[in-house]
């Protein structure tokens, strides 16, 4: 068995137009929510992943290197992925597929819709509804080599977000 961990980057800032989609950063909300998503895994949820793969755009660089810092998983074991970034569903399969089989459980940080696609066809139609910003899926996988990763081989073990665990709009007010 394989564990996957899918984390939707933090809340992003749309304030700066002239700014290129792949550089917007996280918003005071994203800010505040990523190190409260990294602190619930690491209380709540034990986590201690083998690798941290992120896409290289702006906001999720930032949510990964926030949420490593709150795991105490090294920053210098940080990977930057760019078929991640703004990744189809054949992308993210291919970046799971050739992931080395002595990695146990990996976590990918990145973007809608293609992580909420990746979670369906993992974990079947309908896993999830709506993959909201510092949304983090963890899945058990029947496979014993990231090569076998194939549609329903998932099993969903935790769906949270930040408004679930006392962040979020709610939280912030904004």
């Amino acid at each position: 068995m394989k564990r996957l961990t899918l984390i939707r980057h933090a809340k992003s800032s749309h304030d700066l137009p002239l700014i290129q989609d792949f550089h917007r950063p996280l918003n005071g909300r994203g800010l505040q929510d990523a190190p409260l998503i990294g602190q619930h895994l690491k209380n709540a949820c034990h986590f201690s992943p083998d690798c941290l793969i992120t896409s290289p755009a702006e906001r999720a660089r930032t949510t990964a290197a926030i949420i490593a810092r709150e795991i105490g998983f090294p920053a210098a074991g940080l990977q930057e992925e760019p078929r991640i970034y703004e990744a189809p569903l054949r992308h993210l399969t291919a970046v799971v597929r050739h992931l080395p089989d002595a990695i146990h459980h990996a976590v990918l940080v990145g973007h809608n819709p293609g992580l909420e696609q990746l979670t369906n066809w993992l974990g079947g139609p309908g896993t999830i509804s709506g993959l909201r910003t510092g949304g983090v899926v963890m899945l058990e996988l029947k496979i014993t080599l990231w090569s076998e990763v194939e549609a329903a081989c998932g099993t969903l073990l935790n769906y949270f977000y930040p408004a679930q665990i006392g962040g979020g709009k709610e939280a912030y007010g904004h």
